[in-house]
């Protein structure tokens, strides 16, 4: 029995799980589709899901389809593919759990058994790590998502915790299965956490960045028989054009990611308008503190003795020399400039008016839907801000939906930005001295503008050594690992 229903998970559900009398070699469950807006019909990942029916299709491994919930022509786009998955069900918090407990059970009753293979693929929003979260891994997004969610933390969106497949984890360790975990959301890099001696965990991108739709795409694309995980990673990983940081948990992967990760991290980011989106304000106010100046300072000092040591290396052991490294050199310089700029300008100013904090909420109504939204600001925030432009934006998004929650979300904001903008005009009215800065921000923000392009081609040489940088470590360690040894 095939189940194509898109209702609450059950343990009945599931049946068709537990109760399955053959032996599977090969596994896959396919989570996913969660944290896109209420009034879309489709989602972003949906490319996601034709490619891994084409490979199902191709390859007959038995699997397990949670995704979406709620967008009509994805939802119809699962009911007439996957025809030989064993369940095909939304992606809400109650199936998750209830589908990784059932892999658990079939674990321990031995359907899955010693050199059987199962691969949790993910494909969803994801948060950022809470840094007073005790988690070792991050939340990932479940079902529909208010359309004004913060991409950094999800705040508002149902989520789970990948923290939910350690016992799998250990299981597979013990009973000898090949376990592989795909985690193609944004700031998966956390999921790493999860990797062991029998897991191999492959993420679309770092702890601290966004990932790209297009990563899981590619990646299904060149899954193909006979070739191991790593040889796929490392195919997909070259041939990435976006700004994520991919990353494997093999010994070579990690070793890379500690030493090379950190120092390239705020090369990588870039300037959004879009608050939810923005990354790179929050790193440069923290880096304008005296610690946060040193700390920079090192890293960037650690980042360019790295380089250094990469061009004698493969000198030594290639005879050839690496133009991309006076390449990313010169781009690391530019980029780092420009970011100094805006880093001087907050620390000329030292008025303490600017740490003070305002909290404002909105609330917005639709017919019976009533919604609110509170933002949180310091007078630097306050002053800096553009609310006019944000204010505009939302009210032309407002005005593109029908759907009475999502107006009343956007109203919600419309009305917390407002009050915003006029604290903000009563504190240049009170302060005038702070009109002068305001204008200076304005300025560096122009500045800021393209520095998606400056990052992006950082990101292209940084695949390059990237690529090298693994090609020497794996010909030094010869070991074996999980990802070299999960062969599709």
């Amino acid at each position: 029995m095939k189940w194509t229903l898109f209702y609450p998970a059950t343990f009945a559900l599931l049946l068709p799980l537990l109760s399955s009398t053959a032996h599977a070699e090969k596994n896959l469950i396919l989570l996913g589709g969660g944290g896109e807006p209420k009034n879309m019909s489709t989602t972003i990942f949906d490319n996601t899901l034709t490619e891994m029916d084409k490979f199902l299709n191709t390859n007959k491994w038995k699997s397990v389809i949670s995704f979406n919930g709620g967008h009509s022509q994805t939802d119809a786009m699962i009911t007439m593919k996957f025809d030989n998955a064993a369940v095909k069900t939304s992606f809400s918090q109650n199936n998750y759990n209830t589908i990784i407990k059932a892999y658990e059970q079939k674990i321990k009753n031995g359907e899955i058994k010693s050199g059987d293979q199962l691969m949790i693929m993910i494909d969803t929003h994801g948060a950022e790590k809470n840094s007073k979260d005790q988690a070792s891994t991050h939340e990932i997004a479940v079902g529909q998502a208010p359309a004004t969610t913060n991409l950094n933390s999800l705040e508002g969106t149902p989520t789970v915790s990948l923290d939910t497949l350690r016992t799998l984890t250990e299981l597979a360790k013990e009973k000898g299965i090949k376990l592989a975990i795909m985690d193609f959301s944004c700031h998966s890099g956390n999921t790493l956490a999860l990797a062991n001696e029998n897991t191999c965990v492959i993420s679309s991108t770092g702890t601290k960045h966004f990932g790209y739709n297009t990563f899981s795409e590619t990646f299904i694309q060149n899954m193909k028989a006979g070739k191991s995980l790593e040889d796929v990673f490392l195919t997909v990983r070259k041939e990435t054009r976006d700004n994520s940081f991919p990353m494997i948990s093999s010994a070579e992967g990690k070793a890379i990611n500690q030493e090379f990760y950190p120092a390239i991290t705020p090369y990588l980011y870039y300037y959004e308008r879009e608050q939810r989106l923005d990354k790179m304000t929050d790193y440069l106010l923290a880096s304008s503190t005296n610690l946060g100046v040193c700390q920079r300072k090192n890293q960037f000092d650690d980042l360019m003795g790295q380089l250094e040591s990469l061009r004698a290396l493969n000198m030594l052991n290639a005879n050839k020399s690496m133009p991309e490294i006076e390449r990313i050199k010169s781009l690391l310089v530019e980029y780092k400039n420009k970011q100094d700029r805006y880093i001087n300008l907050v620390r000329s100013w030292g008025a303490p008016e600017l740490d003070r904090k305002e909290s404002f909420t909105g609330i917005g109504v639709s017919g019976k839907r009533k919604e609110s939204m509170t933002g949180n600001y310091t007078w630097k925030n306050l002053v800096e801000m553009d609310f006019d432009t944000i204010i505009k934006n939302v009210s032309s998004a407002k005005l593109g939906t029908k759907d009475p929650q999502t107006q009343a979300q956007f109203q919600a904001s419309i009305d917390m930005h407002t009050k915003a903008r006029d604290k903000q005009r009563e504190i240049l009215a009170r302060y005038p001295n702070l009109k002068g800065y305001k204008q200076k921000f304005s300025e560096a923000i122009q500045d800021f503008q393209g520095t998606y392009a400056i990052a992006n081609k950082i990101a292209l040489e940084e695949r390059k050594l990237y690529d090298n940088m693994y090609t020497n470590l794996k010909q030094e360690k010869k070991t074996s690992n999980p990802c070299r040894g999960f062969v599709l």
